[in-house]
């Protein structure tokens, strides 16, 4: 879902992306054991994050893609963390941080190519101009 919502938003701005990181944080925390919220709160911060129009003049869409990715799960994961914490779990920073953190951004950067062609392609497909009258 981070992928997803991450790819939505650098393909087609962020107000969708944020109503996409809503509502599957909101699918995601229904589904799973963690605190209802957290999910959302993260998605969310994601997709404010990769709608900024920051870096654009940073050589290509793909290496522009790739920074925003490793920032943007970085910044998920610290936020589901700081949930964490704040709701009365004990969290061990340094283990999360470069166990699951670190990892975690590194694969979807790399991964974060791949899914933004297809949802770029679904983009391009679905556009509401084609759709007007």
């Amino acid at each position: 879902m981070l992928l997803v919502v991450l790819a939505w938003t650098v393909v087609s701005g962020m107000e969708e992306g944020l109503v996409w990181g809503f509502i599957g944080g909101l699918i995601v925390d229904l589904l799973s054991g963690g605190g209802l919220g957290a999910t959302v709160l993260a998605l969310l911060s994601v997709a404010l994050l990769a709608g900024q129009p920051w870096g654009r003049g940073i050589g290509s869409p793909v290496i522009r893609l790739v920074l925003v990715a490793l920032l943007s799960v970085i910044v998920y994961h610290l936020v589901l963390l700081v949930v964490l914490a704040w709701a009365g779990h004990t969290v061990d920073w340094g283990w999360a941080l470069l166990r699951v953190a670190a990892p975690s951004a590194l694969l979807n950067a790399l991964l974060a190519p791949f899914v933004q062609r297809p949802l770029g392609w679904l983009e391009q497909r679905t556009r509401r101009e084609m759709f007007a009258p």
